[in-house]
């Protein structure tokens, strides 16, 4: 008998936030594979991933290129709810030099990024990381 799949959901949100952070450095437009349809704000605001694909798009365009961009996980937190839905963290730090007509600052802090699981798929749904402001 052959039994159903399992997933490893732990190993999905680090991929997950891999990806996303690995497109941050290279501000690549596969970035937005990586995002909700919405985002989910302090105090239950919440906005469509166009609103922070746009905000993205303003924060790249203000630099020439990322450089030597390196991060550390920290802690993977999800909680699995009904109906195959979930929540859940990827948090660590991460920091990069961010470099505009020849001239570099460091950029480096934590991150939190949040998911949420929805069809057997985690997304992004609020984003904490150095650098990105709503």
């Amino acid at each position: 008998m052959q039994q159903p799949p399992t997933f490893n959901h732990q190993a999905d949100l680090v991929n997950s936030a891999i990806r996303f952070i690995n497109a941050w450095f290279k501000q690549s437009k596969l970035i937005t594979l990586e995002l909700n349809d919405f985002f989910i704000l302090p105090k239950g605001k919440v906005i469509g991933k166009d609103v922070v694909i746009g905000r993205l798009k303003g924060i790249f365009g203000q630099s020439d290129e990322y450089v030597g961009g390196r991060y550390d996980i920290i802690d993977v937190n999800f909680e699995l709810l009904n109906d195959g839905k979930g929540m859940g963290f990827v948090e660590g730090v991460a920091g990069y030099r961010d470099v505009v007509q020849k001239q570099t600052k460091i950029v480096s802090g934590p991150f939190k990024l949040y998911f949420a699981l929805q069809d057997d798929t985690w997304k992004i749904v609020n984003i904490e990381f150095p650098g990105f402001k709503y």
